[in-house]
């Protein structure tokens, strides 16, 4: 099971559209890139090999037809555990990025969060995707259920 919760911002698009009046919407990226699922528990024995780390991943989409710049955004989970975008990190439109937990070298669409730790819990979890300010505008949350090793959001 997962819950999926959109912040106001989203809502106030959707009122937009359905009554015709202008609401004020925060930056572009926060209307406009989601996330997509989480791989929390990688085939396999929990090795902490960064190849076994890097199977374990969080995925987002820009969801529009525009190039979004990420800069300072970041994802955590219930710990504080915190993924912060990179400086300068552009995500194209209509583009999904897979944000692995192992160390690597980023690239337009894998980038790497150069843990030496698993960060997303076997037995459920929450994402807080947020603005550089601290702002959540979308959740996935998941709790464990048996056979399954990732789940969408």
């Amino acid at each position: 099971m997962f819950v999926r919760r959109f912040s106001l911002p989203i809502a106030a698009a959707v009122i937009t559209a359905v009554v015709g009046f202008a609401v004020p919407l925060p930056a572009m990226a926060a209307s406009s890139v989601v996330l997509t699922g989480i791989q929390y528990d990688p085939a396999g024995k929990d090795t902490r090999t960064n190849a076994h780390l890097n199977l374990e991943y969080f995925s987002i989409r820009n969801v529009s037809t525009k190039a979004i710049n990420l800069s300072g955004y970041r994802v955590k989970d219930v710990a504080n555990h915190t993924f912060v975008f990179p400086r300068g990190y552009v995500l194209k439109g209509r583009t999904t990025a897979v944000v692995h937990t192992g160390k690597a070298r980023n690239t337009a669409v894998h980038l790497y969060w150069n843990q030496g730790n698993y960060i997303w819990n076997n037995t459920g979890d929450t994402a807080r995707f947020q603005t550089p300010a601290g702002k959540t505008f979308d959740t996935c949350t998941y709790k464990a259920v048996a056979g399954r090793a990732r789940v969408a959001c």
